[in-house]
Formats: C-alpha cells, structure tokens, sequence
C-alpha cells in the first residue's frame, strides 16, 4: 500500500512540475507568436551614430538634401546638420512646421502661422510671399518645373512658382464664413477651431493632383481645375499615398483605409484595428503597409489581408521601407526594424520616435528621437526602396511626388 502511495505521488509530482512549466512556457509562446518571431539582436544594444539636441523645441519634420545635408525643422528654427551631425547654420524662420526640398535645394518651410517661405542651401530666406494663409501642418508638395503646392488646415489649396512670383498660379477654397463666398468648387466648409487637416497633396506621373480633405478625396489637374471628387468617410482623411497605377491609398480618422483608382473609383476598403498612423506606404510588389498603434499590416493589393504583427511596443510612426525589405518604424521609446515578414530584426532604444524616419541613398537612417534630438542610425546600408510610395511624403526630400528620383 506504500509503495503504491509513494508511486502515486511521484506521478502527481512529475504532472505537477509540467504543468508548471506549461504554465510558465505557454504564454511566452504564444505572447512571441502575436508579436512575431524576435531577432536575437532585438535587445543587442544598439546605439545611434550620433546625436543632434535642438535648443528651439522639439524635432517637427526631417528632410534631406541633394547633397546630403540633414534639414531639420523645429518651431521657428530650421537646423542643417551635415551628414556627420555637426551642424552647419540654423535659421530663424517663424512658427515653421514642415520642410521639403525643391529640385535645386532650396528649402521649402511650411508655418503654423500660415506663412510659407524658401531658404537657400546657406540658410537665407530667398522667397516670401507674405501670403498670410490660414495654417499649415504638412509639407509643400514639389511638383514639375518648380511648382509648389500647399494645402492648410482648413483644406485650401495653392500653387506657386518661386522661381517666378511671390504670388499663387492659382487657387481652390473651401467655404468659410465671412471670408469665402458659397460660389467656390470645393465641397463642404472650413472646419475653423475643429480638427485641422494635415494633408500634403500628392502628384501623380502626369502631374495631376490627389489630396484627401475633409470627407472628401479630390482629383485636380496640374492647373488646378478640378475633376471628380468621393466623398467617402464621415469621419476625416488623412495622407494619401500612390502606387505604379495611380491607385490613392488613403486612412480615414475611423480606422478604415480606401483604395480609389485614378479615375475616382472606389476598388476596396480595409478595416484596420485601431486609427492610422501618418500614411500607407507602398512596396516593390505592391503591397501596402499600415501601422496603428500596436500592429503592422501588409494589405495585398487587391484589399485582402496578407498579415499582421502585432508589436511589442507601441508605434508612432507609419512605416519606411529599405530596399532590401527592410522595415523602420518609430516606437513609443525606439526605433525598430522588422523583415519583410514582419518578424523584428533589431529594436534600438533612443527615446520617442515622433516622426517618420528617411533614408538616405548610402543607407544612413535619420529620426526625431525624444522629441528634441535628431538620431542617426545605421543598419545594413540599404537605401530608401525603389518602391512607387515607400514612406510618407514619397521620398526623403518630401516632395508627395511620385517622379521623383531617388
């Protein structure tokens, strides 16, 4: 009878014991399933190459120029910070937002105070309309033979030529109460003190122009004359991004992203699980990639899901892609980089990663970084992917055009 306890509790002891490790094991299975196959290096101790901290505010918008140089725009300073991080002038310009770069280097900054300017590459302001507009909270999109095009937080578009005029080619308006009649093309009113748009328009091959405002997405071309237009959210688009076909990648504020072709027909929509952050971007093989603020998703480009990760931690950013696959993505206290199956291939622990990262064309890797530093980072040198959208803003340069050369 003793013998026969003791066997019996020798057994509950070893169906005890794994349980116990069933218990402990299980959980960390299926924690690393959701979140994806970790790298061995995911916790490495990646540093950054170096780092830049801003005196005037927190890092807004990063944009590269031809010759290297980082711009990096703060409230009322832009930075330009060679490709080591030292830095090379700072320029005074008020209440600046975002920076993009024209073809021959000149720096375009868009103001919060409604206020848009040039500066050339030793810092100067070269051009200033004094337009006095209402807000800006996106970059100008650059477009052919140095046209300029803006939209500000009411949803109000401009062309310029700075080469040519301080004033606009040409203009659309948005209703708003005692400033612009009933007796203009685009739908709907300015949402003064409400949500402000923070769109960019984005240009497509023949030069004609997407820009998601308000419910509305709308087809203009390169005079500005508008085409059709799809109302298609009750809730507020955000940025677009464009693939080979014309095809308009566009987040809505209620977690849904639509495909429209270029003739303004909707092709699907895809219901995300949580809001979008900054844009779509688009790979070599067409495929789109979201971030919300725990999960990446890879969308097909028929609309069907491909997959989707969840992350480990929170996203801030939408993602940037590499033209080896590669994937960069700012994080609540980092910067990760995941293979082209999602699976994390490094995490790099610098503070918040506000802002989209660029890359540039040896490889390097630049990034707000706990609001006040510009990071530089490099993995395995791969440049920004020859993809027809493969960050926000289309390229490093943020010109939201889809010719533009890498």
């Amino acid at each position: 009878m003793r013998d026969t306890e003791t066997k019996f509790n020798r057994v509950l002891g070893i169906v005890g014991a794994g349980l116990l490790l069933a218990v402990l094991i299980i959980p960390r299975l299926r924690s690393d399933g959701d979140a994806s196959t970790r790298s061995k290096s995911a916790e490495s101790g990646r540093q950054p190459l170096w780092k830049y901290k801003s005196e005037s505010g927190g890092i807004i918008s990063i944009a590269l120029g031809p010759d290297g140089t980082v711009y990096a725009g703060t409230n009322n300073v832009v930075h330009a910070l060679s490709p080591d991080g030292n830095v090379k002038w700072k320029a005074s310009v008020p209440g600046m937002q975002h920076l993009s770069i024209g073809s021959d280097g000149t720096i375009y900054a868009t103001s919060s105070h409604g206020l848009i300017y040039g500066l050339g590459r030793d810092g100067k302001i070269v051009w200033d309309p004094r337009v006095g507009l209402i807000g800006f909270d996106a970059p100008g999109a650059v477009g052919a033979d140095g046209l300029m095009l803006y939209a500000n937080t009411v949803s109000d578009l401009y062309a310029f030529n700075p080469q040519r005029s301080t004033s606009a080619v040409w203009s659309q308006s948005t209703f708003r109460e005692g400033a612009v009649s009933e007796n203009v093309s685009l739908p709907g009113r300015a949402r003064v003190g409400q949500m402000p748009s923070k769109n960019s328009p984005v240009i497509w091959r023949d030069e004609t122009i997407i820009l998601g405002r308000q419910h509305w997405l709308h087809y203009f071309d390169t005079y500005g004359t508008p085409g059709w237009f799809d109302e298609l959210t009750p809730g507020t688009l955000g940025q677009a991004a464009l693939d080979d076909d014309g095809v308009a990648y566009v987040p809505d504020d209620l977690h849904t992203i639509y495909a429209v072709t270029h003739q303004g027909n909707l092709k699907w929509k895809y219901a995300a699980d949580g809001g979008v952050l900054g844009s779509p971007v688009v790979g070599v093989d067409g495929t789109i990639y979201i971030a919300t603020s725990g999960t990446i998703h890879a969308i097909s480009p028929d609309g069907s899901a491909k997959w989707k990760v969840k992350m480990r931690q929170s996203c801030m950013t939408s993602p940037v892609l590499a033209a080896d696959g590669t994937m960069y993505i700012g994080g609540d206290i980092g910067l990760f980089a995941l293979n082209s199956d999602g699976s994390e291939k490094w995490y790099m622990r610098t503070g918040t990663v506000s802002q989209s990262p660029t890359i540039s064309p040896d490889g390097s890797i630049y990034f707000p970084c706990g609001y006040m530093w510009v990071c530089a980072a490099k993995d395995e040198g791969s440049p920004l992917a020859k993809s027809a959208w493969p960050k926000i803003y289309h390229d490093a340069a943020n010109t939201s055009r889809i010719l533009t050369p890498f």
